[in-house]
């Protein structure tokens, strides 16, 4: 599980493995996406109180923004 709050992602680097779920939860006043460069990770807004999931389908290293606040960057690794 990913939480949205303070305009951070925590935690900023979460370990996972292909075929688990990962979450993230918004606890901002307002909405946030998670969206890397790759495909793997493109989250529609998620609102505030919201939460959004995703099932792990490929291995790798994914680093990834808010694109409606792009200082906002965490990472994800798939093993």
């Amino acid at each position: 599980m990913i939480v949205i709050d303070a305009m951070e992602f925590k935690p900023r680097t979460l370990e996972v493995r292909v075929g688990d779920t990962v979450t993230w939860t918004n606890k901002d006043m307002f909405p946030h996406t998670a969206v890397s460069s790759k495909p793997a990770i493109k989250s529609p807004e998620i609102g505030s109180g919201k939460s959004w999931s995703m099932v792990v389908r490929s291995r790798g290293d994914f680093d990834y923004i808010c694109t409606l606040h792009p200082t906002m960057k965490a990472r994800l690794i798939v093993k």
